[in-house]
C-alpha cells in the first residue's frame, strides 16, 4: 500500500492528533500564567514530533502488514477457520465476508457449470441429429438433378449449404472453448489441405463461372489436418461469396524461411481501407452488396480464433475495386515440434 493510499484511509486520525497539537499550543501562548521554560517547552515539543513521527511509522508498517495479509488471504482458498488467524477484529469481519462470498460463488459456478454442460450436451446431440437429415435431402436432390430445373436445384443447393456451414460453425464455436482436448498436430501437405477444403465449393465453382487458379509448391505444415481445413474452409468461403461472376479466385503457397503461406485472393470489390481492421471482429459483414450465399460476420471472426490458437497467423490485404488477398501463415516453432515428438 502506497503512503498516499495511506493517509487517505487515516485522514481522520491525523487531522484529530494534529488539532490536539494545535490546541496545546494555542493553550500554552495564551496561559502567561502557565509556569514552563521555553527550553523544556521545546524539548516537550520536540519529543512530541519524535513520537509522532514514531507512530506514523508504526501505525504505516501495521497497515501495509494487514493489507498484504488480506491480499493473501484473498488469493487463496480459504477456509473460514482461517479467519481465525486475524488478530483484528475488522479484519476478521472482512475475512468472513470475503470467505462467504467465495462460498456463494463456488456454488454459482458449479450450478452454472452444470447448467452449461447439459446445455452443450443437448447442442452437441442436436448437431449429429440434425446431420442426418441434412445428408438425406443432399442425397435426394443429387438422385434427382436430372428432373428438376437447374436454377432450382442451384437455388436449393446452395441453401442446403448454408444450413451445414451454420451447422458447422456451431461445431467448431463449441469445440474451439476446448481446442487443447481435441486436436492433433502433425505434418500435412499444403496441397492436401486445399484439395480437401476445395471439393466442398466445388458446385459453387461452376455456378458462378469462377476462374480457380492453384500456385506454388506443396509443402508439409505442422498443423492440426480439420481446424486448418476450417480455416481455410472460412476463408474460400468468403472468396467465393464476393467474388463476381466470371471472376478469379488464385491460391498460393510460398515459403520464406520458416514460414509457409497460403494465400487466397479474390476479384471483386476488396474491402475499403477503413475496414480492414474490422474484419476479424465478431458479427461484422461488409457493406457491399452481396451475392451467392448469406453473410453472417462470424466466419472470418471464428477462424481468426482458432488459428490463434493453433498459433499460426491469419492476416488481410486488400486493393479496393481490385481484389482481397487472405494469408494463412503457419509458422515452425518449437511448441508444435514438441507437440509432433510427444
Amino acid at each position: 500500500m502506497s503512503f498516499i493510499k495511506y493517509l487517505k484511509e487515516r485522514w481522520i486520525t491525523y487531522i484529530f492528533i494534529i488539532f490536539t497539537f494545535t490546541f496545546s499550543v494555542i493553550v500554552y501562548k495564551l496561559d502567561t500564567s502557565f509556569n514552563i521554560t521555553k527550553s523544556n517547552a521545546n524539548y516537550i515539543m520536540a519529543g512530541w514530533v519524535i513520537l509522532f513521527l514514531i507512530f506514523v511509522a508504526m501505525d504505516y508498517g501495521i497497515s501495509c502488514y494487514r493489507v498484504k495479509k488480506f491480499k493473501k488471504y484473498c488469493s487463496l482458498n480459504t477456509s473460514s477457520q482461517d479467519v481465525d488467524e486475524f488478530s483484528y477484529p475488522m479484519d476478521r469481519e472482512y475475512a468472513k465476508l470475503i470467505h462467504n462470498m467465495a462460498v456463494r460463488y463456488e456454488d454459482f459456478k458449479a450450478h452454472v457449470s452444470t447448467k452449461f454442460s447439459d446445455q452443450l450436451e443437448f447442442i452437441t446431440k442436436w448437431i449429429h441429429d440434425v446431420k442426418v437429415p441434412i445428408s438425406a435431402i443432399r442425397l435426394i436432390l443429387e438422385n434427382h438433378e436430372q428432373d428438376i430445373p437447374s436454377g432450382f436445384y442451384q437455388g436449393v443447393d446452395t441453401e442446403l449449404f448454408s444450413v451445414e456451414q451454420s451447422v458447422q460453425r456451431v461445431f467448431y464455436e463449441i469445440k474451439s472453448n476446448s481446442l487443447h482436448d481435441d486436436y492433433k498436430i502433425e505434418k500435412i501437405s499444403t496441397k492436401k489441405l486445399i484439395a480437401h477444403t476445395l471439393k466442398g465449393y466445388s458446385n459453387f465453382f461452376s455456378y458462378k463461372k469462377l476462374n480457380i487458379s492453384i500456385l506454388g509448391d506443396a509443402y508439409d505444415v505442422l498443423t492440426d489436418e480439420k481446424w486448418s481445413g476450417y480455416i481455410l474452409s472460412q476463408i474460400i468461403s468468403n472468396a467465393v461469396k464476393y467474388t463476381p461472376n466470371n471472376g478469379d479466385i488464385i491460391i498460393s503457397t510460398d515459403k520464406v524461411e520458416n514460414e509457409i503461406t497460403i494465400s487466397i485472393k479474390n476479384s471483386g470489390k476488396g474491402i475499403l481501407q477503413k475496414d480492414i481492421g474490422q474484419v476479424f471482429n465478431k458479427g461484422y459483414t461488409s457493406s457491399e452488396d452481396r451475392n451467392g450465399m448469406k453473410a453472417t460476420g462470424y466466419g472470418l471472426y471464428l477462424s481468426k480464433k482458432l488459428s490463434d490458437r493453433l498459433g499460426h497467423r491469419l492476416t488481410v490485404e486488400s486493393q479496393y475495386g481490385q481484389s482481397a488477398t487472405f494469408h494463412l501463415t503457419f509458422i515452425e516453432n518449437s511448441t508444435l515440434h514438441q507437440m509432433v515428438i510427444s
